[in-house]
């Protein structure tokens, strides 16, 4: 298998299935290796159906949040959703790993297999106590380079150094959800470069991407 070299990573998606859809449509003419969702499916004004059928027929590579696993853990919400969707949901792992050009990466919701654990852009992580400790065990994983995660809705590209060999970068695509400031990322590893992209409302109710901010993925 070739080692991912350029992908999308979606955040927090909140049933957003318009903004969804939108952006599945433009990555198609972006020649990713493959698209990542950090879960948080569930929960949201749009249509959770409609969400897991986009998601299912692109092919996107996801895992639970914490929303999609109270959502399936109360049998009394089972029926909100389609059996499909409910299918789908069920069958999201908490994390995935996967190889890369720079090593593998890790695709979870919080913070490795915790789905709650909540890790900020500027944070002082020495003082979020459960936050340190998954943190430890991913940096302890010298084979792991970089993690996308969720959780929090709050972009972030955030480098952890290591006492020998290269950093953890811990990368957060933000969210879908209409609430905060819709958008996603696109993670070009052979470049070192991570651009965050809106997804914004515009007159007449239509939905346009653009370019907002760009990182580098070395300190």
């Amino acid at each position: 298998m070739i080692p991912t070299r350029r992908f999308a990573a979606i955040g927090d998606i909140h049933a957003e299935d318009r903004r969804l859809d939108v952006v599945l449509t433009w990555l198609k003419s972006q020649a990713v290796d493959a698209i990542l969702s950090v879960g948080d499916l569930a929960d949201g004004a749009g249509d959770l159906d409609r969400c897991c059928a986009l998601l299912r027929a692109r092919g996107v590579v996801g895992v639970r949040g914490n929303h999609d696993r109270w959502f399936y853990e109360d049998p009394f919400r089972h029926s909100e959703v389609g059996p499909a969707a409910l299918r789908h949901l069920a069958e999201l792992p908490p994390t995935r790993r996967l190889s890369t050009l720079r090593g593998d990466l890790l695709l979870c919701h919080g913070v490795g297999e915790d789905d709650m654990i909540r890790l900020r852009p500027g944070e002082d992580v020495g003082r979020a106590g459960l936050a340190q400790a998954a943190l430890a065990v991913l940096l302890a994983d010298t084979g792991l380079r970089i993690v996308v995660g969720g959780h929090t809705h709050e972009r972030m590209v955030r480098s952890f150094p290591r006492q020998a060999g290269p950093p953890l970068v811990f990368i957060n695509p933000g969210t879908l959800h209409r609430d905060f400031a819709p958008g996603f990322a696109l993670v070009d590893l052979e470049r070192g470069v991570v651009e965050f992209h809106d997804v914004d409302e515009r007159p007449g109710s239509a939905l346009a991407i653009g370019l907002t901010e760009t990182h580098s993925l070395d300190p």
